[in-house]
């Protein structure tokens, strides 16, 4: 059994990516993953131009006064040129002319007797924006398996890149087990809970990249389980409980009679030991624990990295660094997930991160996630640390 970190690292190891695109336009490529890399059909800008509404004038005649020629508005494509003592009003993203190297902001603007006083300390080349300063035709923009943002659609659209490739969907099934379990649309009395997992995992995994299907509720026993995961068409099938060795679990009995292998077979962390995972012929089984607050956490670490695993993306979840707030002792051996608030620059654990594994509360009043080193018996007050954003 290894720790959280060994397996995230055997994981980029040994999960292949999908060999599968779609050709979408930029319209609906926010939250998809590049399938290859992308590269400028054009310099950006294209072309020298001003970056703010002003004068464009030569440096070197900055001590005197200047002759305005005229007005040249953005997308003017006509070529001006400057003589001695000269200068053009110009606007914002408008061309600019030969032997001009320097704007004066339009708010600057002194004028005597009709021609142009630089009364303002100026540097050279302000506000002078230059072709290709920005992006070179044939640069490398955006690498396969990206995330596409809201500002990485912006760049493809500066290129003319409309239609694009991305990973196709990810198919993801949920299953949840149990024979206690009622749905939240059912009646449930005292004697059974409601089915709080494939909720939120539906939820963990509802984004542009995902296709998603909830399955139902496995029922506790071995024909049940077997039936659940044959001749599934899935990329990523989800199973909360039936993870640990009680008599009741028939999960690992049940894959290995359907010849799925173990990639790995639980975890020291907690609370998210129980976790394994399966794979037969590039398709993945993530048997997770059947307390909500240790299958919601083992499913943000493990099942989102097999996601971007499949669609090509290595980047971890966004880290922040902060210190802690207080000191908190831990059980070493193990990874322990720590999850607290930051107040005032520093990390306080919730509840002194006192919580059982099916507990849902401390979810909702936490805002970041810590997993401690395995050796780790202490976070002491101060020290720096890395944090996840739930």
């Amino acid at each position: 059994m290894k720790n959280v970190f060994e397996t995230l690292i055997e994981l980029e190891k040994q999960i292949k990516t999908l060999n599968e695109f779609e050709l979408i336009s930029l319209e609906n490529a926010k939250g998809r993953f590049l399938y290859e890399d992308l590269r400028a059909k054009k310099d950006l800008p294209s072309f020298d131009n001003a970056a703010l509404d002003g004068y464009a004038f030569n440096y070197e005649d900055k001590n005197e006064p200047l002759s305005i020629k005229g007005t040249i508005f953005a997308g003017d494509k006509k070529t001006y040129k400057l003589e001695k003592n000269e200068c053009y009003k110009i606007m914002t993203g408008a061309k600019i002319p030969k032997n001009a190297d320097t704007i004066l902001m339009l708010e600057d603007e002194n004028l005597q007797n009709g021609k142009l006083i630089i009364s303002k300390e100026i540097k050279q080349n302000n506000a002078y924006r230059y072709k290709g300063e920005e992006l070179k035709k044939g640069e490398l923009i955006l690498k396969k398996g990206e995330l596409l943002t809201s500002a990485k659609i912006a760049l493809l659209a500066s290129q003319g890149l409309y239609k694009i490739k991305v990973f196709r969907k990810v198919k993801i099934g949920i299953f949840s087990s149990g024979n206690e379990l009622k749905e939240a649309w059912e009646s449930c009395d005292d004697d059974n809970i409601y089915n709080v997992n494939a909720l939120a995992l539906n939820a963990l995994f509802s984004s542009p990249s995902c296709e998603v299907s909830y399955l139902g509720i496995i029922k506790d026993d071995l024909a049940s389980t077997k039936e659940a995961f044959e001749e599934q068409n899935f990329d990523i099938l989800l199973c909360s409980g039936g993870a640990s060795v009680g008599e009741a679990d028939f999960m690992e009995e049940a894959l290995n009679s359907l010849e799925f292998k173990a990639v790995f077979k639980g975890l020291k962390a907690r609370p998210a030991r129980p976790t394994k995972l399966y794979e037969k012929n590039s398709k993945f089984v993530l048997v997770l624990p059947g307390n909500p607050m240790a299958a919601y956490l083992a499913c943000f670490i493990f099942g989102l990295k097999i996601l971007r695993l499949l669609c090509a993306n290595l980047d971890n979840e966004p880290k922040i660094f902060a210190k802690m707030g207080k000191t908190l002792k831990l059980k070493s051996g193990r990874n322990n997930f720590v999850l607290g608030r930051l107040k005032n620059g520093f990390f306080y654990p919730t509840n002194d991160n006192k919580f059982g594994s099916g507990m849902i509360k401390p979810l909702i009043q936490s805002e970041f996630l810590l997993i401690s080193d395995e050796n780790q018996n202490e976070l002491k007050e101060g020290e720096e640390l890395s944090f996840i954003l739930l």
